[in-house]
C-alpha cells in the first residue's frame, strides 16, 4: 500500500471526503493514549484510519466534558485554525480503542488556489459538525435521562457499529462515567438504565462492546 492515503471523491459507508485533501499516516495509540492535549497549537487535521477517539475538554470547575466521539472515517481538529495560525485545540483528543489509527494533514500544506472543489468540501465538514452538535443539543433538551443515554447509544451505534443481519456491534471503550458525560446525566443513571436495557434483551454489553439486538425498535 502506497504510504500516502490520497482521498480523491472517496465515498465509504460512512463518510464522503472533499476532493483534494491528501493524508499522511501519523501515529498508531493505545488505549487512553492522547493524540494532542487541549491548549496546543493547533496545526493539523486529522482522519481517524480505525479505532476511535473521544473530544474532551477540561471546564475551568475541573470537571471534564466530552464533546464528540469521532470514529473509522472521520475527520477533527480545529476549523479555524485554517484561517488563524495562532488557534490552540480547545479540546483533547484520546484515544479509546487499541492500535487506533491515525493519519493528519498538515494545515501549512492547504492551498485553496490550486484546489478549487476544497473550499466547499471543507464547508461541507464543518456544516456536518455543526449539525451533529445542533443533534446533541436537541437531545440534551430532552429531560428525560433515559431518553439521552438511548439516544446517545443509538447515534454512536448508527455511527461507528458494524451490522450483523438485525444486530449491530459497537467496538468501543465506554465507561459509565463516559456515556453520562455524552448524555449529561450521573453515572448512577447510565447504571440503571445499562441494567434496564439488558434484563429487556435490547444489549449484551461489557467495557468494550455493546451488542444491540435490533437498532429499529430499541427505544421501544
Amino acid at each position: 500500500m502506497n504510504d500516502i492515503n490520497k482521498i480523491l471523491d472517496y465515498t465509504s459507508e460512512k463518510s464522503t471526503y472533499p476532493n483534494g485533501l491528501m493524508f499522511l499516516p501519523f501515529k498508531k495509540l493505545g488505549k487512553f493514549q492522547t493524540l494532542y492535549h487541549q491548549g496546543e497549537l493547533a496545526n493539523k487535521l486529522f482522519l481517524v484510519k480505525s479505532g476511535s477517539v473521544k473530544l474532551c475538554e477540561l471546564v475551568v470547575s475541573g470537571n471534564q466534558v466530552i464533546h464528540d466521539i469521532k470514529t473509522e472515517g472521520q475527520i477533527f481538529g480545529e476549523w479555524d485554525a485554517l484561517f488563524h495560525p495562532d488557534v490552540h485545540y480547545n479540546k483533547s483528543a484520546i484515544a479509546l480503542s487499541d492500535a487506533t489509527e491515525i493519519h493528519y494533514i498538515k494545515l501549512s500544506e492547504f492551498n485553496f488556489d490550486n484546489v478549487p472543489n476544497l473550499v466547499t468540501g471543507i464547508s461541507n465538514l464543518v456544516l456536518e459538525d455543526f449539525k451533529n452538535i445542533k443533534l446533541r443539543h436537541q437531545r440534551l433538551l430532552n429531560n428525560n435521562a433515559a431518553y439521552r443515554i438511548k439516544e446517545t447509544l443509538l447515534n454512536l451505534a448508527q455511527k461507528a457499529g458494524q451490522k450483523f443481519g438485525d444486530e449491530t456491534l459497537l467496538k468501543i471503550w465506554l465507561s459509565h462515567d463516559d456515556i453520562a458525560k455524552l448524555a449529561d446525566t450521573s453515572r448512577q443513571t447510565v447504571t440503571v438504565v445499562m441494567n434496564e436495557l439488558k434484563n429487556k434483551k435490547k444489549i449484551i454489553y461489557s467495557r468494550d462492546r455493546i451488542l444491540f439486538r435490533s437498532l429499529s425498535n430499541f427505544h421501544n
